[in-house]
This record gives C-alpha cells, sequence and structure tokens, in this order.
C-alpha cells in the first residue's frame, strides 16, 4: 500500500492555519513525543509530534484501524523500545519516520502523516 498524501491541517473544519507552532523541539519531553488538540464548535483536530534522535514525525493521531487516538495517557507514543510508535488500543507498530504500520490488525497500512516544517527549532504547520 503506498503512504498517504500529507494531510494540511487548515483543510479540516476546526484546524488551525497555516504557520501555526505546533511544538517547539527543545521542549518535548525526554520521551519525544506531544498530543495537540485543535477545537473549533463541534470540530475536533488531534495529531502529535514525535521526536527520536534527529527524526522528528508529525502525524493525525488515529489509528488506521481502530480510529482511535494512539496515545491512551499523556504524550507518551511509542512502545517500550523506543523503536517504534505503538497503538495503545491492540498494539499495532509503525515507524517514526513514515508512520507506515510494521505490526498489527493494520499491518501495511500507515498514520496519516501532518504537512509540517521545521525551522528556528521549532515544528510549524504548512
Amino acid at each position: 500500500m503506498s503512504p498517504l498524501p500529507a494531510l494540511y491541517l487548515d483543510d479540516l473544519p476546526g484546524g488551525p492555519p497555516p504557520g501555526t507552532l505546533l511544538a517547539v523541539i527543545a521542549d518535548l519531553p525526554t520521551h519525544g513525543g506531544k498530543d495537540i488538540s485543535f477545537r473549533k464548535d463541534q470540530f475536533l483536530v488531534r495529531v502529535f509530534v514525535q521526536k527520536v534522535g534527529d527524526v522528528i514525525g508529525v502525524f493525525e493521531n488515529r489509528c488506521p484501524h481502530a480510529g482511535t487516538p494512539l496515545n491512551l495517557f499523556d504524550d507518551r507514543f511509542m512502545d517500550l523500545s523506543g523503536t517504534h510508535l505503538i497503538c495503545r488500543t491492540h498494539g499495532a507498530r509503525f515507524r517514526v519516520t513514515d508512520g507506515f504500520c510494521t505490526l498489527g490488525p493494520c499491518k501495511g497500512q500507515s498514520l496519516r502523516p501532518v504537512a509540517h516544517e521545521i525551522r528556528d527549532g521549532g515544528v510549524y504547520t504548512v
């Protein structure tokens, strides 16, 4: 299955405009994750930023199999080994680099990447 096209958050009802700061890289916690929600009226947009080494992934916080957020608590998205993103609902594993599912019921599918840019030490929507 080919990777999903990047999601532009301003295309979604309730999504933020281009240039919105999602995270300051230096402020990310040791485990590197940050859950971010945008709400406007009845619309809710959930995304997350995950930093592992020099790699920063930004994805819609929605499992392609269950439709649930990947994190069930706090801003933690990584498996115990610290090598893969994990869906806490059913344990599917995803690569941080591209969100591709390598293990679990959605194997071969991908998380939806969020269009972003890194500049001035921050992660911004485009």
